[in-house]
C-alpha cells in the first residue's frame, strides 16, 4: 500500500522512501523565522532600490528631452575643458532651473536639476583642478547665497566642486592652504538644511582647525539653530582630523546650552564614523578610489571619546559592551 507524507502530501510505496525523502514542508517548517523575516524584508528593499532607480532614470529622462540645446552644448563644450562654456553651462542651468522652479513645474525642474547634476560637477570639478581655485571663486562670486529662500538653483554643483577642492587641497598641502573663501562659502549653507545644497556643504567639515577660519566657533554659533546640518558636517571634521574633531564634539556635547537629548544626536555621529571610512559627500566622488585616503581610529581618541560619552550618562541607553556603532539613530 502506498504511504503518503503527512506534511507534503507525496506519496511512496515504503516507509524507507518516505522517511528518507527530502520533505520541502519540513524544511520550511524548520526555517529560521527571523532569516525568513530578513530575507522578506531584502526583498522589499531590493524592490524599492528597483523602483527607485527607475524612477531616476524616467526623471532624468524628463530632464534631457525639457533642457534646451543650448545647454546641452554648453555641458558639452565645458567637458571639452572650455572655461568659457562652463560659465555660460552654470547660467544656463540657473536659468532654466529657476524657470521651471517659479512656474511651479517641480518634475520637470527635478528633472532637469538631476540629468545635469553629476555630469555638470565633475565637469566644473575637472576645470577647477586644471586652472584652480580662481576659477570656482569666480563661480562662488557669481552666485553667492542669499539664505536659504532665495539661494541660487545651481548652488549645488558649485558646492560639490568646491567640495572636492577643498579636500585635495587640504590631503595634498595641509588646512592653511584651504581657502579662506571656500569655507566661508559652504559655511553660509547652514540655513539650507533639507536641501541639496545643505548636503552638499557637509564638507564644510574638512576646514577643521583652519588658522584663518574657525570652523569650530561658526558650528558652536549655529547648534541650537540647526542641529542637523551641525551632525552632518562632524563627520566630515573626524575624517579630516579626528583630533581636532574630537576637541569640537566633546566641548559640544557638555555644552548645557544645547538640550540633552540633541547632544546624544551629536554623539551618534561617531556612528557614522565608525561604519564610514569615507565621506558620502561630495556626490558622485569616491574619495577613497581617487586618492587612496582611508580613516582609521587613533585609540586615543576613541578613549577619550568613550570616557565623555560616560561621564555625560549617554552610556546608560547602549549595550554593555557597546561601540560607537551602536549609538546609530
Amino acid at each position: 500500500m502506498p504511504h503518503e507524507c503527512d506534511a507534503c502530501g507525496e506519496t511512496f510505496t515504503t516507509l524507507s522512501r518516505l522517511r528518507l525523502h527530502d520533505c520541502p514542508a519540513e524544511g520550511s517548517e524548520n526555517q529560521d523565522p527571523l532569516s525568513s523575516f530578513d530575507g522578506f524584508l531584502d526583498s522589499i528593499s531590493e524592490s524599492l532600490e528597483t523602483d527607485m532607480q527607475r524612477n531616476a532614470r524616467e526623471r532624468e529622462k524628463r530632464g534631457l528631452e525639457a533642457a534646451s540645446e543650448t545647454l546641452k552644448t554648453d555641458l558639452e563644450a565645458a567637458a571639452q575643458g572650455d572655461v568659457d562654456a562652463a560659465f555660460r553651462f552654470v547660467a544656463q542651468y540657473e536659468r532654466e532651473l529657476r524657470e521651471y522652479h517659479d512656474a511651479e513645474d517641480y518634475d520637470t525642474y527635478r528633472g532637469i536639476f538631476w540629468a545635469f547634476y553629476e555630469s555638470g560637477a565633475e565637469t566644473l570639478d575637472e576645470i577647477a583642478t586644471r586652472e584652480g581655485w580662481d576659477f570656482l571663486a569666480d563661480l562662488v562670486n557669481a552666485y553667492p547665497p542669499d539664505g536659504a529662500d532665495d539661494e541660487p538653483l545651481a548652488s549645488p554643483v558649485i558646492e560639490n566642486a568646491v567640495g572636492r577642492h577643498i579636500i585635495r587641497v587640504r590631503l595634498r598641502d595641509g588646512v592653511q592652504a584651504v581657502p579662506v573663501e571656500a569655507l566661508a562659502y559652504l559655511g553660509s549653507f547652514w540655513e539650507s538644511m533639507g536641501g541639496t545644497s545643505g548636503e552638499e556643504s557637509f564638507t564644510y567639515g574638512w576646514g577643521i582647525d583652519h588658522p584663518d577660519h574657525s570652523v569650530a566657533d561658526h558650528i558652536h554659533d549655529v547648534v541650537t539653530d540647526e542641529l542637523f546640518w551641525v551632525r552632518g558636517v562632524l563627520p566630515h571634521t573626524f575624517y579630516a582630523d579626528q583630533h581636532a574633531a574630537a576637541d569640537l564634539l566633546e566641548a559640544l556635547l557638555t555644552d548645557e546650552r544645547i538640550d540633552y537629548e540633541d547632544r546624544y544626536l551629536l554623539a551618534a555621529i561617531l556612528a557614522t564614523v565608525d561604519h564610514d571610512s569615507t565621506p558620502k559627500i561630495p556626490r558622485y566622488w569616491d574619495l577613497r578610489e581617487e586618492l587612496d585616503y582611508r580613516v582609521e581610529w587613533d585609540e586615543t581618541v576613541r578613549t577619550r571619546l568613550r570616557e565623555t560619552i560616560k561621564t555625560e550618562g549617554f552610556h546608560e541607553r547602549l549595550p554593555a559592551n557597546w561601540t560607537f556603532s551602536d549609538m546609530e539613530v
